[in-house]
C-alpha cells in the first residue's frame, strides 16, 4: 500500500510504501496526490520512503510508475528515495539521471538527511531580473549557473503582465560571459521559458562580451521573429532604449 505522509511544505509530496505496491495503489493514492499538488504548484518535490515492510511492485504498478514518470517528467524539482534495499537504490541511481530535477538516494538511517534536503527552502537564485512596466522591458542579469527556479520566479512576474498587455517590447540580457546551467533541470526550464515567451517579445538585446552570446543574433534570425541585437557592456543604456523601441 501507499500512504501519504503529512507535516511537509505544500510543494512536497511524501509517500511511504509497505507490502507489495499494486497498480490500484498508484491510481487511487499517488496519481490523485500528484495531480492535486500540480493544481497549486508548477514543480513538486517527492519524498519516497520504502522501508523494511516494502516487498516490491506488481507488474501493473511498475507500468503505472512509468506512466506517472512520463506524464509528469518535467514537474519534479527534487526526488529523495529512502531505502535499505540495494536493488531500489541501484535502480534509482541508474535511471535518476534522466529526470530534469535533482535525485538523491538515502539509506534508511539517513531519513532525517533526506527530510532536511527535500524540505529546505528554494534558493533565491542567481538570476537578477527587473520588469520595467512603463517601457515593457524585462532585464535579466545571470550572476551564476541558471537554475529551474530562476525561470519560475521570472515567469511569476512576467506572465501576468503579458496576459494583461499582450507582450513585452523587449528583453535585455546583461551577462559579460554566459554562466551555463546548474543541471539539466535548469537547462530544461530555460528552453521551456524561451519557447513559451519569445513569440510575445519584440526585441532582444544582448549586452555581453561572450563569443557564444554574441553569435546568437545571427542564429536567432533564422528561428524567431523578434529582432535580436548585441551591444558591448558599456552600451547598456543604449540597449535599454533599443529594446523599448526607441532605436
Amino acid at each position: 500500500m501507499l500512504e501519504i505522509i503529512g507535516n511537509h511544505p505544500d510543494n512536497v509530496l511524501a509517500i511511504r510504501a509497505s507490502g507489495e505496491i499494486s497498480a490500484e495503489d498508484y491510481r487511487q493514492v499517488l496519481v490523485p496526490a500528484v495531480e492535486a499538488k500540480l493544481a497549486k504548484h508548477k514543480r513538486l518535490r517527492l519524498l519516497y520512503l520504502l522501508g523494511h515492510e516494502f516487498t516490491g511492485f506488481s507488474a501493473g504498478a511498475a507500468w503505472e510508475d512509468t506512466k506517472v514518470g512520463m506524464r509528469h517528467f518535467a514537474h519534479f524539482e527534487r526526488v529523495a528515495v529512502v531505502s535499505d534495499k540495494d536493488w531500489i537504490r541501484n535502480m534509482v541511481k541508474a535511471f535518476g539521471f534522466a529526470l530534469p530535477g535533482e535525485v538523491r538516494v538515502y539509506e534508511g538511517d539517513d531519513r532525517d538527511d533526506a527530510e532536511d534536503w527535500i524540505n529546505e527552502p528554494r534558493s533565491p537564485g542567481e538570476l537578477i531580473f527587473k520588469l520595467d512596466e512603463d517601457d515593457a522591458v524585462l532585464v535579466l542579469e545571470p550572476r551564476d549557473e541558471l537554475e529551474a527556479g530562476d525561470f519560475e520566479r521570472v515567469a511569476a512576474v512576467v506572465d501576468p503582465f503579458i496576459e494583461t498587455y499582450g507582450g513585452l517590447a523587449g528583453i535585455v540580457i546583461v551577462a559579460r560571459e554566459f554562466p551555463g546551467w546548474e543541471n539539466y533541470g535548469g537547462f530544461s526550464a530555460h528552453i521551456g521559458f524561451v519557447h513559451g515567451h519569445l513569440d510575445k517579445v519584440g526585441r532582444v538585446a544582448l549586452v555581453t562580451e561572450s563569443r557564444l552570446l554574441s553569435a546568437l543574433p545571427r542564429l536567432a534570425s533564422v528561428f524567431v521573429h523578434a529582432k535580436v541585437r548585441r551591444f558591448p557592456m558599456e552600451e547598456r543604456a543604449n540597449a535599454m532604449l533599443w529594446a523599448a523601441g526607441d532605436g
